[in-house]
């Protein structure tokens, strides 16, 4: 009789679609349109004044918005099942850009609580959830400040105790 295939017991199977290769299909438009984005960013932050300038963080900080709004476009094309190499890579480098510009407008004079904030939960290498946890605000409030969102007395002292812990 010899060996059969039910013997070998249950198919050990991949997850649907793990040998499938990345779905190209809007993967090059998605690269295309941030590379056009980026080229104009980069220009725009190679264009800014100063830090010490008034007006760099005003300049900055449109910037900043635009690559927010970058990042959080190419977050959710990432976080899909099959996306390609490239559009992670893209990713990549909008944060790098957003980061640095961040560190740049945190360190001029007149910044703000959230760009400080940012930029110290960074160089500690924090999540915004463990930033927020150590001052004992919500996640998405932190997140909300670090973008430019006002805040209250309260949370103003909470934030600026954290930012001179983590400085130290």
């Amino acid at each position: 009789m010899g060996w059969q295939p039910e013997d070998a017991g249950p198919a050990i199977t991949s997850p649907v679609g793990a040998d499938e290769p990345p779905d190209d299909g809007e993967a090059p438009a998605i690269v295309s349109a941030v590379e056009a984005a980026m080229y104009m960013f980069v220009d725009a932050i190679d264009a800014l004044p100063d830090p010490s300038d008034s007006k760099f963080l005003k300049r900055a900080e449109v910037i900043l918005t635009g690559l927010r709004k970058l990042e959080a476009s190419l977050s959710r094309a990432a976080s899909r099942r099959r996306i390609t190499p490239s559009v992670v890579a893209a990713l990549s480098e909008t944060r790098g850009r957003y980061n640095d510009l961040m560190e740049r407008a945190a360190a001029a004079p007149g910044s703000t609580l959230g760009q400080r904030m940012y930029t110290a939960r960074r160089r500690a290498d924090l999540s915004v959830q463990e930033a927020a946890n150590g001052v004992g605000i919500r996640a998405d409030l932190l997140a909300a400040i670090e973008a430019g969102e006002p805040t209250t007395q309260g949370e103003t002292a909470k934030i600026k105790t954290l930012i001179a812990a983590l400085e130290r």
